[in-house]
């Protein structure tokens, strides 16, 4: 029994710690503990120990890492694949990304990434083609979606040519 005891009190010495540098999903808590080597029983009681004291959350992990995400720079696809390989649940993502993203605001967050990034090439008919194809690319990078990124190119690269 006091084999038990200790494990359960390294355990939970290590998953504060752990959680201390940033918020953790439940999966990744879990997935840190196994790695630890500790027994499924202690991963299991350490793990509703952290709930019931608020320390792991989805639902607020999942609140706050889209906000912090979308201050970053970032869209829909990508915040929802970052959340996906954290663990979090396919219903849950789906909810709080419809909360939190709209086409309208993600276009305005697109063209003020634009906007940062407007370098000071001259845009000519020569290099128009490979300017729109990098943007594009980075934007993609970036989680945006596809017509999005078309739409405030097209208004981008129109305005430069007048």
């Amino acid at each position: 029994m006091l084999d038990q005891e200790d494990a359960l009190k390294k355990a939970r010495n290590l998953i504060l710690r752990y959680m201390t540098y940033r918020a953790r999903s439940k999966f990744e808590a879990v997935n840190y503990l196994q790695k630890k080597g500790f027994s499924e029983d202690v991963i299991e009681k350490i793990s509703q120990e952290m709930i019931k004291y608020g320390y792991l959350n989805d639902q607020k992990f999942t609140e706050d890492f889209i906000n912090y995400r979308k201050s970053q720079g970032y869209g829909l696809k990508r915040v929802r694949y970052e959340l996906m390989q954290k663990g979090i649940d396919k219903d849950l993502i789906n909810k709080k990304t419809e909360k939190h993203f709209s086409p309208d605001e993600d276009l305005a967050r697109i063209e003020k990434i634009l906007a940062r990034r407007d370098n000071k090439t001259k845009v000519t008919s020569e290099n128009k083609e490979r300017l729109f194809r990098r943007e594009a690319a980075f934007l993609q990078r970036r989680g945006f979606q596809e017509w999005l990124i078309l739409s405030a190119l097209k208004k981008k690269f129109q305005t430069k040519r007048q």
